[in-house]
């Protein structure tokens, strides 16, 4: 999108037929999603809806390009029921694969985000799966949008309610977590290398028992105490939280630009962007 907070699309490909002007009086409400069962590009859709009766408001490209097709004020024949039509803005998005039906990360991530712009510009409120947010599957007898109603629903809906928290700088409330055993405190070897030196822990066998599984690691911080050496520095790793953070703001980019980018560390870090995303 060139702007999220005012739905402009990146690439406008207006309709010339198979839409309806206007909306007949009628308030939109809801946001409804579909996929393309197949791989298409913006222009893609133009073509087909050229000679099938059939339109939707968006689409979005694998590659997480957005395109308008017909424009929000007016209404896109999508739903297969004219009230639905009507109060609803339909978002088409393409399928990296067919079997089984799925769609990429950069689509499912801007749809998702398309989602979230539209809930909070025309005010509906927090995503929300059958309150504001819908599939094809409900107005029609029909599976679609697939994936993004089964497998991919969860993190489709994560996102989306990531993305319009974001845009409202809201935090969602969450539940009061279950209260986790303290954890076990690691033991201070420092301290425990002068007691040996004081000698708290006696010698040989003895000190081995006493130290027990911390024998060795203490033993070694005694002779480097009384060699009047400091322990060596651990090496920093690379900050997987922050990288995580900036993928989560867009510098990293999408799909195959984004494991260029990070390289072998891809894996840590979009795990961790998974769980920061909640799913």
């Amino acid at each position: 999108m060139k702007n999220w907070n005012t739905l402009e699309a990146d690439v406008d490909l207006i309709m010339n037929k198979h839409y309806t002007a206007g909306r007949g009086g009628r308030r939109l409400d809801k946001v409804i999603i579909h996929h393309n069962a197949g791989n298409l590009s913006i222009r893609g859709c133009w073509d087909v809806w050229q000679t099938r009766q059939a339109s939707a408001h968006y689409q979005v490209q694998s590659d997480g390009k957005i395109g308008q097709l017909v424009w929000d004020r007016d209404t896109a024949w999508h739903a297969g029921n004219w009230n639905a039509n009507t109060t609803s803005i339909g978002i088409e998005h393409a399928d990296v694969s067919s079997s089984p039906w799925k769609v990429s990360e950069a689509c499912l991530d801007n749809g998702a985000h398309l989602v979230a712009a539209i809930c909070r510009y025309y005010k509906l409120g927090r995503p929300a799966w059958g309150k504001n947010v819908f599939g094809h599957k409900n107005f029609s007898a029909t599976e679609c949008p697939a994936s993004l109603a089964e497998s991919q629903h969860k993190a489709y809906m994560a996102r989306a309610q990531y993305w319009y928290d974001h845009m409202t700088g809201t935090t969602p409330a969450k539940p009061t977590p279950t209260p986790k055993p303290a954890p076990s405190v690691p033991p201070n070897i420092d301290a425990l290398a002068d007691a040996v030196i004081r000698g708290e822990y006696g010698n040989g066998e003895e000190r081995k028992r006493r130290l027990g599984a911390n024998y060795t690691a203490v033993q070694r911080r005694v002779n480097e105490k009384l060699a009047g050496k400091k322990p060596a520095a651990k090496p920093s790793g690379p900050n997987i939280d922050a990288l995580a953070d900036a993928v989560i703001r867009g510098e990293y980019g999408n799909g195959e630009e984004r494991k260029r980018r990070l390289g072998n560390l891809y894996d840590q870090v979009q795990k961790r962007v998974n769980q920061k995303l909640g799913y």
